[in-house]
């Protein structure tokens, strides 16, 4: 979400508030206005978690459990033992 956040930090200011040097509708980023760059900043999100994710290991297999176990709504057992 950094990485979106900073992105977005950087493109809105630059080409709506004139900062780090604005430039026109010529200079958009990928042909795509400001107020639209956030399905681009979105995309970068995506991209670099799934990297990260690939580089990361897997929790722990306790922790797998108890979100396993969390999915499960109460009283579903005896729902199905019928």
């Amino acid at each position: 979400m950094i990485a979106g956040i900073v992105a977005m930090l950087f493109c809105i200011p630059k080409f709506k508030f004139d900062i780090f040097r604005g430039g026109t509708s010529k200079d958009w980023w990928f042909g795509i206005s400001p107020e639209g760059f956030g399905t681009v900043a979105m995309l970068l999100n995506f991209i670099i978690s799934i990297i990260i994710s690939l580089f990361t290991p897997d929790p722990p297999k306790e922790v797998q459990d108890i979100v396993e176990k969390i999915r499960i709504p109460g009283g579903v057992i005896e729902a199905n033992s019928h």
